[in-house]
């Protein structure tokens, strides 16, 4: 069984298939245009999520950090701790009370 082909037939019929070559390099060009804009894209993405771990890395030190300082801030407003502060940095002491003088106001 012998097959033959007739080559410049088939030829002829891949002919309506044929792409010109500016149309070729047209859309290579824009091919390499997506993958650029997309590589691009996902670089931007990667370095946008590194830039968020480190806004929340700073968020949960400052968080700490403001825990602290509400915990000092109520440490030094205790009564006791602002009696003992005033006898040592300005010599106040308790009020006696035969020092006590009532002031009336006269109408």
């Amino acid at each position: 069984m012998a097959v033959c082909l007739d080559y410049q037939n088939v030829y002829q019929q891949r002919s309506w298939f044929e792409v010109p070559s500016k149309i070729q390099v047209l859309l290579l060009l824009t091919l390499m245009a997506v993958l650029v804009l997309k590589v691009t894209l996902r670089v931007q993405a990667t370095d946008l999520g590194y830039r968020l771990a480190e806004e929340r890395k700073r968020t949960i030190a400052l968080d700490m950090e403001r825990r602290d300082l509400e915990l000092q801030l109520s440490v030094l407003l205790r009564p006791d701790a602002l009696a003992r502060a005033a006898r040592e940095r300005i010599g106040l002491v308790p009020l006696n009370p035969a020092q006590a003088r009532r002031i009336v106001e006269n109408r």
